[in-house]
């Protein structure tokens, strides 16, 4: 597999597995794109689920979430493990040791105590065509657009519909509830692993 890699600040290496930044590619895609990868390893991609799963199978990795706002706010997300299980279990997440200056909306309640619909970790990836996540009466790609590991439906959503602007309708943009809320979104994400 192609993968495309940068140094950090610190020198260390990292493996790009997904960018978002000018809205270039369409990522409301199918289960069977998400498991091969799709778009283009210099501009917006996903590297795929398969290729992930086999760099993170053997040892769990790093995972850092570099994260960038219209207004030029930015913010990362790293935690100490990461790993997605094969297909047989649809690709699940999992992740651990949560640090950076974005807050934490895949491991813990984003929202809040009284809100049960902000878990990811755990999560089996779900698409359109392959809907698995927790709602039994709704699907959550089928609505927002978009694969990922949805709960009841989301507090983090980077495979959202890309807008050229961050005031968004209500829930539908690039998504990371503790800087953007539901009604803006992200204009740069990228997701690396080391």
């Amino acid at each position: 597999m192609n993968v495309y890699c940068y140094l950090d600040s610190t020198n260390k290496g990292w493996i790009v597995i997904h960018r978002r930044q000018d809205g270039s590619v369409d990522l409301n895609r199918t289960w069977a794109d998400y498991k091969a990868g799709f778009g283009n390893l210099s501009g917006e991609f996903w590297l795929g689920n398969e290729h992930i799963h086999k760099l993170t199978k053997d040892k769990p990795r790093q995972l850092r979430i570099d994260m960038e706002m219209f207004n030029g706010t930015k913010r990362y997300a790293l935690y100490s493990e990461f790993n997605i299980s094969s297909v047989s279990e649809n690709y699940k997440l999992n992740l651990f040791g949560y640090t950076g200056d974005a807050g934490d909306c895949l491991l813990t309640e984003c929202f809040g105590v009284h809100y049960t619909g902000g878990l990811h970790n755990g999560r089996s990836f779900s698409t359109f065509d392959r809907d698995n996540d927790q709602g039994s009466n709704n699907c959550c790609a089928c609505y927002y657009g978009g694969g990922w590991w949805f709960d009841y439906c989301r507090s983090a959503h980077l495979n959202g519909k890309y807008f050229k602007e961050d005031s968004v309708p209500d829930r539908r943009g690039i998504i990371w509830f503790k800087i953007t809320e539901f009604t803006t979104s992200l204009k740069f994400v990228r997701m690396s692993m080391r």
